[in-house]
């Protein structure tokens, strides 16, 4: 019984990491579709903060997101004024 209890725990864990890796990759997957089209619109949901992506960023990770953001960020803008 104690076994059968520990495997369960086992499964359960190695499960919510594999689930954790797929969310991983997936907002990987997002953003660098984000990034391959800059809209003409500074407001466009491709161009908010994704805190979800910035939680399985290290600081450097972060800071390089965030600075390119802000970049597309005022492209957009740019695009958007003409």
């Amino acid at each position: 019984m104690v076994c059968l209890f520990v495997f369960t725990i086992n499964v359960r864990s190695s499960l919510s990491i594999v689930a954790n890796v797929d969310r991983m990759w997936l907002v990987g997957i997002k953003n660098r579709w984000n990034k391959l089209w800059i809209r003409k619109d500074e407001f466009h949901s491709s161009l908010d903060l994704d805190g979800e992506a910035m939680g399985y960023m290290n600081e450097k990770e972060r800071e390089k997101y965030i600075m390119d953001l802000v970049r597309r960020r005022n492209i957009a803008h740019e695009r958007g004024l003409d």
